[in-house]
């Protein structure tokens, strides 16, 4: 994928940078496939109070990592970081 997909539910994000300002209500988030152990991704709001942050153990297709804290709502969502793969954002 080459950049983020924020028009439809669930959000496609392989780019790092603000991706909404207003509030958002999270339901869950998968990334999908980082390509190597070591690679990171971090999740803050729009005050840097950090949602998510991994790092990834292996790398390889088909490998996920689950946020599964549902129905929170943040105060704008930013993409800090994110090594490789795509992080999968669904919303309320």
């Amino acid at each position: 994928m080459a950049g983020n997909v924020t028009t439809g539910n669930p959000w496609a994000l392989d780019t790092a940078g603000v991706i909404q300002t207003r509030p958002v209500t999270i339901k869950s988030m998968t990334w999908n496939s980082p390509t190597t152990a070591t690679h990171t991704l971090d999740v803050t709001d729009n005050a840097g109070h950090k949602i998510w942050a991994e790092t990834a153990i292996a790398g390889g297709t088909g490998l996920n990592y689950e946020w599964n804290k549902q129905d929170i709502t943040f105060s704008g969502f930013n993409l800090v970081t994110i090594d490789s793969g795509t992080l999968y954002v669904y919303i309320e």
